[in-house]
């Protein structure tokens, strides 16, 4: 599970690891280079002090990054199998957690199947409505006219899941569409779920 990546369940969980180990090499780089040059000059007055400080900023980014990272769950596996038991022909990711300047959303998992995106909310404190809206507007301004649909009761999702599932021919008929040569092995699907994935952190 700790070489989960963004978009596979686990992905919190690994991703703390991972940001926590960044986080503590960046700060320790700058920190080795105070050090050194303070112990090397005798004083702190020398170029290697201002590098250090430079070095903080990309550091303390990375801080801001990984308390955002730890504040976030990843699904318990119960949650994890119910979903991914309704996956059949779909495109799914989980642990999405979309972020912006009015406010973030942490959507559960989604699923894609032609022109639709469903979505599962559990978080009370993710605004459903607003992530809708944010995915949507999103994908529109990468080229994608997605009906984006979220929900926040898990038997309701599972239920529109499977109803994609039958469905899912008819539903993915008609869509022109012309792969992109910087995303050489990417369908139509995987475009869309690569780049709802990096909305997210």
């Amino acid at each position: 599970m700790l070489k989960s990546r963004k978009g596979e369940w686990g992905y919190f969980r690994a991703e703390k690891v991972r940001r926590i180990l960044m986080t503590v090499l960046m700060f320790a780089i700058p920190i080795i280079i105070l050090v050194s040059g303070i112990l090397y000059f005798k004083t702190k007055n020398n170029l290697m002090t201002i590098v250090a400080m430079v070095g903080m900023i990309p550091a303390a980014m990375s801080f801001v990054g990984l308390v955002m990272v730890l504040l976030r769950k990843s699904l318990p596996e119960e949650e994890y199998k119910e979903l991914s038991a309704h996956e059949g022909k779909l495109t799914v990711a989980y642990e999405l957690y979309f972020t912006s300047e009015k406010q973030n959303a942490l959507v559960d998992c989604i699923a894609i199947c032609g022109n639709e995106i469903i979505g599962l909310i559990t978080d009370p404190r993710t605004d459903a409505r607003f992530a809708q809206e944010h995915l949507q507007k999103m994908l529109r301004a990468d080229g994608y006219k997605m009906s984006v649909h979220m929900f926040t009761d898990i038997r309701k999702f599972t239920e529109r899941m499977d109803s994609m599932n039958e469905h899912a021919d008819s539903l993915r008929s008609g869509i022109s569409f012309k792969p992109n040569p910087a995303y050489e092995g990417y369908g139509r699907e995987d475009l869309i779920r690569h780049f709802a994935l990096n909305y997210c952190i």
